[in-house]
């Protein structure tokens, strides 16, 4: 009889200890299960139910207000379709090749021997890929009173998207998108290393900068840009010589004074400057308007490709 009440204490004891087991098993399941997910642009995500699955007569999943599965059949809805794969067996939720349109919050709602339970919500966030390095800028300052640079770095994105910053100098690291800094000489080659990322996906970049006296990386384009401003108004005023020196030639010969003019002269000028290549020669050698009845009036002097001949009227 005393044994008799013995074994009944120790099976209730034991058949608490069983059910407390099952009862924290599935607390852990559901409290271990991710309720937000970070994927990025053209990932897959499996969306679990994170409840069990025994004795469930009825599950659905939901975006919004939008029924995309219950627990035998996928609906296409135009947003999703050809993308959804439901598991019959834990009634999780596969939605494939995301867009940035799916980040939101997905519902399962199921019931247990017709009984509803708690509505499990998965929130999903889709992020754009950082598929570019930043773009780093820097310049210096040079302090002669103790030989040390202050360094200003400059991190830019390449896309729009909403991204974190980054920064690793030998073994520190700070935050934000730019970044100051002081170096002395004895630090040498010094690099810094900036870091782009969101929730999925990360790029890096580094400039070595070193500090030495008279380093100061904003001096050297205003020097590039003298230099090369210097070089244009030399070219410029050396053609303008040339060009004024040419001009001259031609009109020193043609404002000669018409007492001047000998036709026979003027022929050997001709044959002279063609062999030196003289280009004046095309012009129209006129004698004086006004001039007397027993003189030439005019000469000519006419180029052909077989040589030069004048002709004088008569």
């Amino acid at each position: 009889m005393a044994v008799s009440r013995l074994r009944h204490p120790t099976c209730f004891f034991t058949c608490s200890a069983l059910l407390l087991i099952l009862v924290s098993i599935n607390d852990v399941e559901a409290s271990s299960c991710q309720r937000v997910i970070h994927k990025k642009v053209g990932d897959t995500v499996e969306l679990p139910s994170c409840l069990p699955t025994d004795g469930v007569t009825d599950a659905a999943w939901k975006y919004g207000q939008i029924k995309l599965a219950d627990k035998d059949k996928l609906f296409h809805e135009k947003q999703f379709k050809d993308r959804l794969e439901l598991n019959h067996h834990n009634f999780s939720l596969t939605v494939k090749q995301l867009t940035l349109q799916d980040s939101g919050n997905f519902r399962f709602l199921s019931e247990e021997n017709d009984t509803q339970r708690e509505t499990v919500i998965i929130t999903l966030q889709v992020h754009e890929p950082i598929t570019k390095q930043p773009t780093l800028t820097y310049n210096s300052t040079w302090h002669t009173s103790n030989e040390s640079c202050t360094v200003f770095l400059e991190c830019n994105a390449a896309s729009d998207s909403s991204v974190d910053y980054k920064w690793t100098v030998r073994n520190q690291t700070r935050s934000g998108s730019g970044l100051q800094y002081i170096l002395s000489a004895q630090d040498g080659d010094t690099d810094f290393t900036c870091t782009i990322y969101n929730l999925v996906t990360e790029k890096s970049a580094y400039k070595t900068v070193t500090c030495k006296q008279g380093s100061s990386s904003s001096v050297v384009p205003l020097l590039i840009g003298l230099v090369i401003g210097m070089l244009l108004i030399i070219v410029l005023l050396l053609s303008l010589l040339c060009y004024t020196k040419s001009k001259g030639c031609c009109f020193n010969r043609l404002t000669q004074s018409p007492t001047q003019v000998n036709p026979a002269k003027t022929q050997e000028q001709v044959y002279s400057s063609l062999l030196h290549g003289d280009g004046c020669v095309y012009e129209t050698i006129s004698g004086p308007e006004d001039a007397g009845a027993g003189e030439r009036p005019n000469s000519y002097i006419n180029v052909t490709p077989a040589g030069v001949h004048g002709k004088q009227t008569k």
